[in-house]
């Protein structure tokens, strides 16, 4: 199943480059090229560490919690390392790198010096980074602290959009579409969270954010946008807001596109 999602939140997501989600390869963070020369010097300080066998490494040991403090049993453990230039490898981290067991924890041995970003997700269950329900921590290790212990808690999971689209004037379905959607805070009016994930034949609905008041928008080739609107009103515009772990099935009419004059 390929989905092609990103969460953006723009103050966050260029320090700490991208980490793909497993088995789904969504993006978690937006990635950009580092200058070649910022590039070349990590690099040469990359191998001058793998030269030196008496480098040290550190553990991180955590535990997960769910969104009701309890152990999470078979969350995801990533890591990534912050100050790696944007699209390297290490920027992207890996993810998996282990699972937490019945009680909730998890231990990585290995761990480079420096500042490590841990990231715990859970696709199956929603916790995904796109969607604002994972969560994250920075750790730093040092020659003299070389442990570090982390406790994560997941918020609430996420929503599901289950959309079904047709052609406003033949009624066929159309199957291919994007779900997109802007999270508007009153308590915060300048920043701006938003994200978007690509519907294809096999993938049911689009994961969102819950609690949390969305612009929604619906767009396909051919067809002009759509956006959510009052059920009472549909001239009037209006904000979608799902409860941790709801489905919403929406019944949306596309108009096509006027076709280009030359």
């Amino acid at each position: 199943m390929k989905i092609v999602s990103q969460y953006r939140e723009q103050a966050r997501r260029v320090d700490y480059g991208a980490v793909l989600e497993p088995k789904t390869g969504i993006p978690a963070y937006a990635t950009c090229l580092a200058p070649a020369p910022a590039l070349a010097s990590w690099v040469s300080a990359s191998l001058s560490k793998t030269a030196n066998s008496s480098q040290p490494e550190g553990t991180i040991n955590g535990t997960v919690l769910d969104e009701d403090g309890q152990p999470f049993k078979g969350v995801q453990v990533c890591t990534w390392m912050r100050d790696a230039p944007a699209g390297s490898r290490e920027s992207r981290g890996d993810c998996p790198v282990v699972t937490t067991d019945q009680a909730g924890q998890f231990r990585i041995d290995h761990v480079a010096m420096g500042a490590t970003g841990v990231e715990a997700i859970k696709p199956e269950d929603g916790y995904v980074a796109f969607a604002g329900t994972s969560v994250r921590e920075v750790v730093t290790l040092t020659p003299d602290q070389r442990s570090a212990t982390v406790v994560l808690k997941l918020g609430p999971k996420a929503g599901r959009l289950i959309p079904s689209l047709t052609d406003k004037f033949t009624g066929k379905p159309v199957i291919d579409f994007e779900v997109s959607w802007t999270i508007f805070d009153s308590d915060s009016p300048t920043s701006c969270s938003s994200g978007g994930q690509a519907i294809r034949q096999g993938i049911r609905g689009a994961i969102v954010p819950s609690e949390k008041y969305l612009v929604l928008a619906i767009s396909a080739s051919g067809y002009k946008k759509w956006f959510y609107c009052d059920p009472s009103d549909p001239s009037r515009p209006a904000f979608i807001r799902l409860q941790p772990g709801e489905e919403k099935e929406l019944l949306v009419e596309l108009e096509p596109q006027a076709p280009e004059t030359r």
